[in-house]
């Protein structure tokens, strides 16, 4: 009675861990248990004994005292691949665990804050005493804030860092000392476009005007003057040639001194620019020096057509001047912008750490040897990092501690292979020395076969029933040795 009662704990145990299996039926990288019992103890009733005395030999005569529980086992057998063709969900195919933990020391792990930039590197030592790891087969990932790769529980992923570049003090200054000059110069630059403009308007009209006057008072000549809708059509043809020509003349005097004042802010902004270069390094376009030429003709005070087009044709070049000018000027700015911002490289750092897509980024992907590349806010291609992959001699032997992530036991083997904690380089890229590759776009499922796990559920649940019956009948005995008294 007594055995099948420990049995039917066992069966129940075994149920347990199918209904986990099938709950976890659709769970990313769930790898499935399965329970296995063996006999407990016997009771010595006689032992062997060899042949002797013309007899053979006589076998022990033993009755076993039940079944016991004698492991749930963790199958870590490969998952299917479903297809979700989102960039940050990965799959590996192979051996190996996606390394995702926790900040333990936030003093050594150099990462982004509020108001500081890191470089995203574990400073110094091993990894696992800054950071608290864990490994997952769970390949659905996300970007935080500040664009670093994590899982569903905020654990940032694990890996070789980028080559990122944090701007010093001294840049940033002179990226605020450009971006204020700038500024300055902008307003110079409005109110002189304007300026051009409005002087190209007033000289296309005074041309027109011009124009007109010639052919109206050429029509009242070839006349004689003798047509008096002619005659009068020439005078207002003069009038409004001379009310346009009063409207040149006061722009065109003021626009000597304003085109000096112009090209003098230039002059300004270059010596900023000088500044910008000298102290950051980074290579800009400066503006031509002047932006823009002096009108070098004159026009007399009864200007003809040819003296009027050639000053609209000047004052047309000077506004194809300063577009020019603003494109060197916007690049400039958006130069002076860019170095308070980190900057990456096309290569790896060779150090642990985090793994950051910076929030500007065009676009990223993910290789299958897990590098991490993005394309940066003025096209080119960069390296945020590379995952690595965490290999165990016994996978089996991990410790499950829930959120699809597993912890390393004492039987699971150990990462660190010289005692000094784990080190970059104990870790595998993927598709590496027998490290499964990444498959991105895709996740990997839960391994559980429910064909096979409705079978086990069949079968423990004849197993718990047998032995409720083993009890049942135990139980008729004991009433049959009672009512012997009767």
């Amino acid at each position: 009675m007594y055995s099948s009662i420990g049995a039917l704990r066992n069966f129940q145990t075994k149920l347990d861990v199918i209904g986990n299996n099938i709950a976890n039926v659709n769970t990313y990288g769930f790898k499935k248990g399965r329970t296995t019992f063996q006999e407990m103890m016997v009771q010595q009733i006689s032992g062997a004994s060899g042949p002797a005395g013309g007899r053979g030999g006589i076998n022990a005569v033993q009755v076993g005292l039940g079944s016991t529980l004698a492991s749930i086992d963790s199958i870590q057998t490969q998952g299917s691949l479903q297809t979700t063709a989102r960039p940050l969900d990965l799959a590996l195919s192979g051996d190996g665990f996606f390394v995702v933990g926790t900040i333990a020391d936030v003093t050594r792990v150099n990462v982004d804050s509020n108001t500081n930039y890191g470089n995203n590197r574990i400073l110094g030592g091993a990894i696992d005493s800054s950071v608290a790891l864990n490994y997952t087969r769970a390949g659905n990932f996300y970007l935080d804030n500040n664009g670093y790769i994590v899982n569903a529980n905020g654990m940032y992923l694990i890996g070789d860092t980028g080559e990122k570049t944090v701007p010093t003090e001294a840049v940033i200054n002179a990226s605020n000392a450009a971006l204020n000059s700038a500024q300055n110069f902008f307003e110079e630059y409005r109110n002189f476009r304007n300026d051009t403009n409005k002087l190209i308007d007033v000289a296309s009209k005074y041309l027109e005007a011009q124009r007109t006057f010639v052919d109206a008072q050429k029509a009242n000549e070839e006349a004689g003057g003798a047509d008096p809708i002619l005659a009068a059509a020439a005078t207002a043809a003069e009038n409004s040639r001379d009310n346009a020509k009063e409207e040149f003349d006061r722009f065109y005097d003021l626009f000597g001194p304003r085109l000096e004042e112009f090209n003098t802010a230039g002059q300004t902004i270059n010596e900023s620019i000088t500044q910008f270069i000298n102290n950051t390094g980074e290579l800009v376009y400066q503006l031509s020096d002047p932006i823009a030429q002096e009108y070098d003709k004159v026009i007399s005070d009864e200007a003809n057509e040819n003296e009027l087009k050639d000053f609209v044709y000047y004052a047309q070049t000077v506004k194809e001047s300063l577009n020019n000018a603003y494109q060197t000027f916007e690049n400039f700015v958006a130069k002076a912008e860019l170095v308070q911002s980190p900057s990456w490289s096309d290569s790896l750092s060779g150090s642990p750490g985090l793994i950051q897509i910076p929030p500007n980024a065009r676009s990223f992907s993910i290789s299958s040897d897990g590098t991490v590349s993005f394309i940066d806010q003025l096209g080119s291609l960069k390296i945020a990092g590379r995952l690595m992959v965490a290999k165990f001699p016994n996978d089996a032997g991990l410790e499950r501690v829930g959120e699809n992530l597993f912890q390393q036991s004492n039987n699971s083997g150990s990462i660190d292979k010289n005692g000094d904690g784990i080190q970059l380089s104990e870790l595998f890229a993927p598709g590496t020395n027998g490290a499964g590759g990444i498959v991105a776009g895709t996740l990997e499922m839960s391994n559980v076969d429910l064909s096979e796990e409705f079978t086990e559920m069949i079968t423990a649940q004849r197993g718990f029933q047998a032995n409720t019956r083993i009890i049942t009948t135990s139980d008729e005995i004991l009433q049959e040795l009672v009512n012997l008294k009767r």
